[in-house]
C-alpha cells in the first residue's frame, strides 16, 4: 500500500470533511502538491462524529494512488480530555502507517497530533524512530483562524440563558487551554517542544505571539493554500459567456456575493448595500452565488427588486471562477470582531483571482492593510 522509497505526510483535520471550505483550503491544494512532488504519499486523516455515507466520499474523494484517507471517530467536545479518544486513535495508527511529517489543521487538530507525539516519546520513543528513520517527525500546526473567540462568537447571544452560559463559559475557557498549550514556545516536555505554526494572516501571527506566547522566528504564513491568479484572457471569455448566459448587458455594473446567508457573513448587509447602489443606478446587478438560494430570492423580491436585476446560483465549485469572472465587485461585509481581523476568507481569496474590486467595511487586516 505505501511505498517505502516516498516521503510520506499524514495530514490531521478534526472539523471534518462537511467543512464548507474542506474541498477549496484542505483537499484541493494537498491534490496540487501530489501532482506537482515526486515521491510523495499523503494521508489524510479526519476525525468525524458520524461517518460520512460512501457515495458522499467518493464523490468528494477523487481516486489517487499517492493519497490515502482514513476516517476515525470523534467525541463530542467536553472538555480536551474528549480529544484523548483520538489521540488513541492517532497513535495506533502511527503504528501501522509510516509517516514522516504531521500537518495539523487548527489548534484542536494539533492539540490530538501533539499529546500522541508526546506520547509515543516517552513511552515508545523507539516506534517514533522507526517509523521516522533515525529522527522524530516534524509537527507543523496551521493556525486557520482563533477556535475560542470563533465559539464565542457564535454562542456570545445566549448570555441571558441561565442554563447554557455557565456550560458555554467553560467552552470557552477550555478551548482558550487548549489554543495556549498548542501554540505557546516553552512547554513543559522535551518532545514535540519545536512545533512550527503556519498562520493565515499577518494579523494572526501576531495576536499568537502577544496572546499565546508564541515564537515569532517558528511561524510562517501559509502560501500552499492560496488560490492562484486566473488567466486574464481566460476571465474576459468567461466574463462574456455569463453575461450572455444570463442577459446582463456589458454596460451593467455587477455586484457579486459568494457564500452562504449565515449571520456572520453578513448577507443582509450585503443585499442592503445592493439596493442603495441599485436606487442610484439602475443599471446594476446582483449576481448571488450560494446554495442558500431561497433566502436570497426572498429578501431580493421582498425589497421589490427586479428580477431582471439580479441571480441567484448555486454553482459547482469548478464553475465558481467562471460565474465570478462576470462580476465587477465583490462583496466582503464582516462584523468588527477579532475573527474577522485576523481572517483570510476564502471568498476573498477567489474574489481576487479574478481580478474584482472588493467592497469592504474595514473589518479584515488583510484588507485594510
Amino acid at each position: 500500500m505505501f511505498d517505502s522509497k516516498n516521503k510520506q505526510l499524514m495530514v490531521v483535520i478534526y472539523d471534518g470533511i462537511s467543512n464548507s471550505v474542506f474541498v477549496s483550503q484542505v483537499l484541493q491544494p494537498l491534490l496540487n502538491q501530489l501532482s506537482k512532488t515526486k515521491n510523495l504519499e499523503i494521508t489524510l486523516v479526519s476525525f468525524e462524529q458520524k461517518r460520512p455515507p460512501v457515495d458522499v466520499l467518493m464523490d468528494i474523494i477523487p481516486a489517487f494512488d499517492k493519497f490515502h484517507l482514513v476516517i476515525s471517530r470523534k467525541l463530542p467536545y467536553i472538555s480536551k480530555y474528549s480529544m484523548l479518544f483520538a489521540v488513541y486513535q492517532l497513535k495506533k495508527l502511527l503504528k501501522q502507517v509510516p509517516c514522516h511529517e504531521i500537518i495539523a489543521r487548527g489548534p484542536l487538530a494539533g492539540w490530538v497530533a501533539m499529546k500522541t507525539l508526546e506520547s509515543m516519546s516517552k513511552k515508545e520513543p523507539w516506534r517514533l524512530r522507526e517509523i521516522h528513520r533515525d529522527k522524530f517527525p516534524k509537527l507543523t500546526v496551521q493556525a486557520r483562524g482563533l477556535c475560542a473567540e470563533e465559539y464565542r462568537y457564535t454562542y456570545g447571544n445566549e448570555k441571558n440563558h441561565w442554563l447554557k452560559w455557565p456550560w458555554r463559559q467553560m467552552i470557552y475557557k477550555s478551548f482558550k487551554n487548549v489554543e495556549f498549550e498548542v501554540y505557546r514556545n516553552k512547554r513543559k516536555t522535551d518532545f514535540p517542544n519545536n512545533i512550527a505554526i503556519e498562520a493565515v494572516s499577518t494579523a494572526l501571527k501576531d495576536y499568537l505571539v502577544q496572546n499565546f506566547r508564541a515564537d515569532a522566528s517558528k511561524i510562517s504564513l501559509a502560501t500552499k493554500d492560496l488560490v492562484p491568479s486566473c488567466d486574464k484572457k481566460q476571465v474576459s471569455e468567461w466574463r462574456a459567456q455569463v453575461r450572455t448566459e444570463l442577459s446582463i448587458p456589458d454596460d451593467t455594473v455587477v455586484y457579486c456575493y459568494s457564500g452562504s446567508y449565515k449571520p456572520w457573513q453578513c448577507a443582509n448587509e450585503s443585499i442592503n448595500y445592493f439596493i442603495e447602489q441599485y436606487k442610484q443606478n439602475s443599471k446594476s446587478f446582483m449576481l448571488v452565488l450560494s446554495r442558500d438560494k431561497a433566502d436570497f430570492v426572498h429578501d431580493l423580491t421582498e425589497q421589490k427588486i427586479p428580477e431582471n436585476a439580479y441571480a441567484v446560483l448555486s454553482v459547482k465549485h469548478q464553475d465558481l471562477f467562471k460565474y465570478l469572472s462576470a462580476a465587477d465587485h465583490g462583496l466582503m461585509f464582516r462584523k468588527k470582531d477579532v475573527i474577522n481581523w485576523v481572517s483570510r476568507p476564502t471568498k476573498m481569496l477567489e474574489y481576487q483571482s479574478v481580478g474584482l474590486n472588493i467592497i469592504h467595511n474595514n473589518t479584515i487586516a488583510w484588507l485594510v492593510k
